[in-house]
């Protein structure tokens, strides 16, 4: 049987690139033929496999009553029988819970319930005998439990990012696509299958100790695998690193932060990944939320950093004059000029005896917590032909660049220049798998199994 499987999935792989061949070799021989593989070739082959399972699992049942019937003389027939009895109850709760109506499914769980039932009555008396021969019947259960996991996390997987907004995410995409997927802008909180879901913002992973870090809190370096904390990064009131430290990351991989409420509380915390290369794009990996009865998969389908094509478009700058302490709005949001002191030291650039500057230190209110933004304001040659010069400071979760444009000694107030884009957003798609812990527990049996088998037989 495992065998035939192998051959099968052969067939899968080999078939559909073969056809050109095929066409070519008919060709040679007089013969017209425009062999193709099919459009849906998942839906094709699926069928193929799908009835292969149930007669898989129908045989390696029967076979487990066979074999027992040859240990345990005149038990076999019965225990087949009543096995056969509660897997058809069995079935009929189930179909009627799970609303099953397709006849290749229904056949599908039964052979599922089927295996497993009479691999399980299998395995309790051979465990009262000797569980060092239990081996096979625990391989047996495990796929009969991978086959009914693989039934409802495959067959009755269920997209919940589904966009409910009216309006399309991309005129040149699927209608598939503009219909499965969800856009979140950072910090604007969202609904999804029951869940507030708000997107929190680009990560970085450190390497060491596996946290997930603020781009606000490290500075690049000459080496893209080495960064350096800007601050101190604090998790749950511990401090994981200070300030100045050199942290290792895999420069290729980008996290997002996706954070999931219920009732105002944190459910959970995702962050699906993904890699841009450029040969291939962008490639998401994507991120889990476990349940008992089903798993959440999300993963990225597009993103600010994903659209490599598209650079950030800014506003035309406006200016407000305002003086230290007094609030002004950016973008909707709350800032204020908190400090304005002279420095000695820019990176990047040389001082002469002539050059002054100023730094400003504006606190901005966001959604969640406060961003600080610390533009520059400079003057060269102060004594002679003196020429102005800003280094202003984007905020990049707000979408918001703040420079310090001019000092207006005699009233005490700063000119403050404010340019805005769009804020960062990312585009998710979110599965539910129902069930699919059922997969993964069969896979542990069927693993198990098959060592304790090994052992027994490297030991005879």
């Amino acid at each position: 049987l495992g065998m035939a499987a192998l051959c099968l999935m052969g067939f899968q792989v080999l078939i559909p690139t073969s056809f050109p061949v095929i066409n070519k070799v008919l060709g040679l021989a007089g013969i017209q033929s425009s062999l193709a593989p099919p459009a849906d070739q998942i839906g094709f082959y699926s069928k193929l496999q799908l009835w292969f399972a149930v007669s898989v699992a129908m045989l390696s049942g029967l076979a487990q009553f066979f074999w027992w019937g040859k240990i345990k003389k005149g038990e076999s027939k019965k225990s087949l029988i009543s096995t056969v009895l509660i897997t058809l109850l069995l079935a009929v709760i189930i179909l009627n819970l799970a609303k099953i109506y397709r006849l290749d499914f229904a056949l599908l769980l039964v052979a599922g319930i089927f295996i497993t039932i009479s691999s399980g009555s299998v395995l309790i008396n051979l465990w009262k005998r000797n569980p060092k021969i239990s081996g096979g019947a625990i391989t047996h259960v495990g796929v009969g439990l991978m086959l009914i996991g693989i039934l409802f996390s495959s067959g009755y997987s269920n997209v919940v990012s589904l966009n409910n907004t009216g309006m399309l995410i991309s005129k040149s995409a699927s209608t598939e696509f503009n219909r499965d997927n969800l856009l979140l802008f950072i910090n604007e909180p969202r609904t999804m299958a029951g869940y507030d879901i708000e997107f929190r913002g680009e990560r970085v992973l450190e390497n060491d100790k596996g946290i997930y870090l603020k781009k606000t809190e490290v500075e690049l370096t000459e080496d893209p695998y080495k960064l350096i904390a800007a601050t101190d990064v604090i998790r749950n009131e511990v401090k994981k690193f200070s300030a100045g430290d050199t942290l290792t990351i895999n420069p290729e991989n980008t996290y997002y932060e996706i954070e999931l409420k219920k009732d105002n509380n944190i459910a959970a915390t995702l962050f699906p990944r993904i890699q841009l290369n450029p040969n291939m794009g962008m490639l998401s990996s994507p991120d889990i939320t476990r349940g008992l009865t089903k798993d959440l998969y999300t993963h990225v389908s597009a993103s600010t950093a994903g659209d490599q094509d598209a650079a950030p478009e800014w506003t035309e700058m406006e200016e407000q004059t305002v003086a230290a302490g007094e609030e002004f709005y950016v973008n909707d949001y709350v800032a204020v000029v908190e400090t304005v002191r002279p420095v000695q030291k820019i990176k990047g650039f040389e001082f002469s005896e002539n050059d002054v500057a100023a730094q400003a230190t504006i606190k901005v209110e966001g959604e969640h917590e406060s961003f600080y933004a610390r533009p520059i304001f400079l003057i060269r040659n102060i004594n002679a032909e003196a020429s102005v010069g800003y280094i202003p400071e984007e905020i990049k979760d707000l979408g918001v660049k703040l420079s310090l444009n001019n000092i207006h000694p005699k009233d005490g107030k700063f000119t403050i220049g404010m340019r805005t884009r769009q804020k960062d957003w990312v585009i998710i798609k979110a599965m539910e798998k129902p069930l699919i812990n059922l997969l993964w527990l069969g896979t542990g049996l069927l693993s198990l199994g098959f060592i304790m088998a090994m052992v027994r037989r490297f030991r005879d």
